[in-house]
């Protein structure tokens, strides 16, 4: 989410954009939501909203600007190999999900699985005449 912050704001540098706009040029690029990323700006007091304008399709076209409050970038939680009292945490089992692969199938598994299936399956399309 900090990566898709990032560009939302680096489309505002230039001054006020729509909305929309910043929403179209992310929609292929992150997974988060550009209106999740917006309120979360918002809440943080990193971007404000200047205009509100009235669409021919009778909808809002918010236009939002950077303010002068300076963006902290928070560095990701570091693994601690101990807890608090200074015991060893577990390795190697089931709740140590952080060294393990979190792929179930890699990539070539899942091709060859569907390559196998719809070679043995034929797929039959009905349609009405």
């Amino acid at each position: 989410m900090l990566q898709a912050k990032l560009y939302y704001l680096k489309q505002l540098k230039d001054g006020p954009q729509s909305h929309r706009t910043i929403t179209k040029r992310m929609s292929g690029k992150f997974a988060d939501s550009a209106a999740g990323i917006k309120n979360a700006l918002v809440a943080e007091g990193l971007i404000v909203c200047v205009k509100k304008v009235l669409m021919n399709n009778g909808k809002y076209a918010y236009y939002f600007k950077r303010t002068e409050k300076p963006v902290v970038l928070q560095e990701p939680p570091t693994y601690v190999p101990t807890w608090e009292d200074g015991t060893a945490k577990s390795t190697g089992n089931a709740f140590d999900w952080r060294n393990k692969e979190q792929k179930l199938m890699s990539k070539r598994e899942i091709g060859i699985a569907q390559q196998k299936y719809h070679n043995n399956h034929p797929i039959t399309i009905y349609s009405r005449a």
